[in-house]
């Protein structure tokens, strides 16, 4: 049996922010929608993030990268273990939304114990 595992690093959380101009406004309807947050997405559609991993497929690569993880960037270690596609570009996975990666994946990523910043797993996929 083959074991898959991710590492997850999450650098930042962003809301996205949409907004619009109308061409044909008066001079106060222009002030009144400067001051108005009507045009925001609320959560969790404005939800995303950006996050970075590393998969791998034995445990003993696992032990391997943790020992490593501190010492050397994890960009680094990425590139050098990683089985995904993504380990060219340091494990970036790019900005996405709940629901777009694997639910183990999502459930560490969009957790709202998870730590920006920090690296965090093993996490089975």
């Amino acid at each position: 049996a083959t074991l898959s595992n991710a590492f997850t690093f999450v650098p930042s959380t962003k809301t996205s922010v949409a907004t619009s101009t109308s061409l044909e406004m008066g001079l106060f309807d222009g002030i009144a929608k400067a001051f108005s947050n009507e045009e925001y997405a609320a959560p969790p559609e404005g939800i995303k993030a950006t996050a970075r991993h590393i998969l791998v497929k034995t445990p003993e690569e696992i032990n391997t990268i943790l020992e490593q993880i501190g010492t050397t960037p994890f960009a680094n270690l990425a590139q050098q273990y990683s089985t995904c596609p993504s380990g060219a570009r340091g494990g970036s996975l790019g900005s996405f939304s709940p629901g777009t990666m694997v639910k183990a994946f999502d459930e560490v990523v969009f957790n709202k114990d998870t730590n920006i910043g920090e690296v965090v797993g093993p996490v089975q996929t």
